[in-house]
């Protein structure tokens, strides 16, 4: 059927007797509007990922252009793309965050995710790869493998996507598509085989070959290949092949679709964007042959420690996973959620988030197209939408109706923060606004963490890198007006004895009237690191009553939050109360508090006192030829290396390194090795500061108290 009508709409209507939802979609390149059953099984969505620059935004562009959505390609380089929409991202030329593009072609309905591709935003991609059905790994065929390419090949792997590999930039000097189609079958799988090949390469790329439906002699072995690998996937048909027998070509394409959903066959496509040389191919391949949800099969999520498997069935209930959280400037926060089962209706309905026991109303869906949004009033499996204004719902929370799904799909993971800073508001007013700020960013940004350390009274703002940290400081001032200035944390230094001291401390004042005396003994010793405190009373014959005793060991725990040495937190000794004397008149609860303050300061100085400092477990992922420089700087920074270990062609060092020495190391890692290296770290144990290094530290700390007075 074919209609003329002027906008989107979905509507219910009564064709031969059955009543079916429909959907009706406008494709400006034929100029008419397509009439087409909305189900799951014409349903695709996949993630553009690769390291920066490969392509991945030029390629979205590129497919809207083609297919009618847009008059003109944008240019990543003058800010005018579809999905680099946000300041930042127009400023800085790169993609910062996931966007979200909704059309329709061939009768299938497209959610195109577009993800960063930039190591600081890792974090993005891994959430894009989690609720898309297929994973889209562009690959420079100038630059070739990098980084980040290996980060998105290890996403998919860790969701058990399927995955395609674009080798795009075909139109560049020096394109190489042999070269980097071999890498690929090296470094990731066998099962990369081409279904398209370029005609020509750099100023001579003209086109592709369409290998599955050529009969030319340059994609014959290409075609072999690919019609092997399909009909693997049909024991009878196997069998046929192996005899010699012509295999129909529905029966290929049949084979086809189920050999790359189970990744038997992962396509491998040749193209160029800004070109448009071989974008309208590659779209259609993915109508015709990327896996819909129904292909994709069960999920599963979790009742407690029950599994429950998730059918992408329209009549199955209603669930939904909220994979992204975004404040939009006009409509206010944006939910993003990949509806896995069921069908909800944004009429006179409520969505229940399974996570946090909150039940919502809805007004609307939004098919999103970049930053804009279209309304839709029902969803169904397989969806990729936004919902205005959702207050409860988080990354990784899911959404169903209540009484319909109990069960909770597993949690988004991403990267734990590399890089710190400690946040100082400029004014008093951003002071007060700074609060809400960090609390609505850190819901958007689930790579951040913030902190107010207590033992050293810093706002510590970590991230993935110093860009991150940038970005994430120029949103906060832009969305919420608040200005902030960064320096580099302090260490949260401890300090510790290593023998067994005695002091007495004794408060006495008379100033008329009732006076103040207390008097206290008391035995310091040292304890095993990671010990704590602990407050021993030996007192005998009522030295010190036992309603002052209490006075004591509060004032103990009061004085060790700030040490004689340098100020920071004493740790790891024992404080045995085992002598004093008392006044019938004079003494009271806070003239033993201050006695105990003046044995304390002495004591813990004649106990041999050390500064501490936290060391960290560090991992560090990089080629092999770095490996020298990467060892050779960790014995730079006090560090000790651990062991190492072989991934491919990368290889892991584990160390471990003071942090006092890694708060700019994700800068000097990224510079050492050209942005191939990475590395995460975690809190190991305290120990003690080599003596140079502990003077500058009490030096330094001193001269901060002094300032401050």
């Amino acid at each position: 059927m074919i209609f003329y009508i002027p906008f989107n709409l979905l509507l219910s209507i009564e064709y031969n007797n059955i009543k079916s939802k429909i959907f009706i979609f406008y494709n400006k390149m034929e100029g008419v509007f397509i009439m087409g059953v909305r189900k799951p099984e014409d349903t695709r969505s996949f993630a553009l990922c690769a390291h920066g620059g490969a392509g991945k935004t030029s390629l979205a562009e590129a497919i809207l252009f083609n297919n009618g959505n847009i008059t003109r390609m944008g240019n990543v380089q003058n800010g005018n793309t579809v999905s680099d929409f946000q300041s930042e991202e127009q400023k800085r030329n790169i993609s910062i965050s996931t966007s979200l593009i909704t059309l329709e072609r061939k009768g299938k309905t497209f959610y195109l995710l577009d993800a960063p591709g930039y190591a600081d935003f890792t974090g993005e991609m891994s959430a894009a790869i989690r609720v898309a059905d297929t994973a889209v790994i562009l690959v420079s065929s100038v630059g070739g493998i990098e980084v980040q390419t290996s980060k998105a090949w290890e996403y998919a792997e860790h969701h058990n996507a399927p995955v395609a590999f674009v080798i795009s930039k075909m139109d560049r000097e020096n394109a190489d598509f042999e070269k980097v189609l071999a890498d690929i079958k090296t470094q990731f799988s066998q099962n990369a085989l081409p279904v398209f090949l370029p005609i020509g390469s750099a100023d001579k790329f003209s086109g592709v070959i369409d290998v599955l439906n050529s009969d030319s002699p340059e994609a014959a072995s290409a075609k072999e290949a690919l019609i092997e690998a399909a009909v693997e996937m049909d024991d009878e048909l196997m069998e046929k092949y192996l005899e010699g027998e012509t295999i129909a070509q529905a029966d290929i394409e049949r084979t086809l679709k189920k050999a790359i959903a189970s990744k038997r066959i992962m396509p491998v496509f040749a193209l160029s964007s800004t070109a448009n040389i071989g974008v309208k191919e590659f779209s259609d391949f993915v109508a015709d042959y990327f896996p819909s949800p129904v292909d994709i099969g069960k999920i599963d999520a979790f009742d407690g420690d029950k599994k429950v498997e998730v059918e992408p069935k329209v009549d199955a209930p209603f669930s939904a996973l909220c994979f992204k959280v975004m404040a939009d400037a006009f409509v206010g926060k944006l939910s993003f959620i990949r509806v896995y089962s069921g069908t909800l209706s944004s009429e006179g309905s409520n969505i229940y988030n399974v996570n946090r026991g909150e039940d919502e109303r809805i007004s609307s869906f939004k098919l999103m197209m970049g930053k804009d949004g279209k309304d839709v009033k029902e969803v169904i499996a397989g969806d990729i939408v936004a919902i205005p204004k959702l207050q409860s719902a988080k990354v990784g929370d899911t959404l169903a109706t209540k009484g319909g799904f109990s069960a909770k799909f597993p949690p988004i993971e991403f990267p734990k923060p590399v890089y710190s800073v400690a946040v100082i508001a400029k004014t008093r007013a951003d002071e007060d606004k700074l609060g809400n700020a960090i609390s609505r960013t850190l819901e958007e940004d689930c790579s951040l963490t913030f902190e107010k350390n207590a033992e050293t009274r810093d706002n510590v703002l970590s991230g993935m890198g110093d860009m991150h940290i940038d970005i994430v400081l120029a949103k906060m001032k832009e969305r919420y007006g608040v200005d902030l200035d960064t320096k580099t944390p302090q260490v949260p230094y401890r300090e510790t004895i290593r023998k067994m001291s005695e002091a007495q401390g004794k408060h006495k004042k008379q100033s008329g009237g009732h006076g103040q005396y207390g008097d206290v003994y008391i035995r310091y010793r040292p304890l095993e690191r990671g010990a704590g405190f602990e407050f021993i009373d030996s007192v005998v014959g009522g030295a010190v009553p036992r309603n002052f005793i209490p006075a004591v060991e509060k004032g103990l725990r009061e004085y060790m939050l700030a040490g004689p040495l340098a100020g920071f937190p004493v740790v790891d000794f024992s404080a045995e109360l085992y002598y004093g004397s008392y006044h019938d008149v004079d003494s009271s609860e806070m003239s033993f508090k201050l006695a105990t303050r003046l044995s304390f300061k002495k004591g813990i100085m004649d106990a041999n006192p050390v500064l501490l400092e936290p060391v960290m477990d560090v991992e560090v992922t990089v080629p092999e030829r770095f490996m020298g420089d990467v060892m050779g700087d960790f014995n730079s920074r006090r560090g000790r290396i651990m062991g190492m270990e072989g991934h491919g062609k990368l290889q892991v060092v584990k160390a471990q390194c003071p942090l006092a020495e890694m708060f700019r190391y994700a800068i000097i890692l990224r510079s050492m090795t050209s942005g191939e290296g990475s590395f995460s770290m975690e809190y190991s144990h305290y120990e003690e500061v080599p003596g140079d290094i502990a003077k500058k530290v009490i030096a330094a700390h001193k001269k901060e108290d002094e300032d401050e007075e």
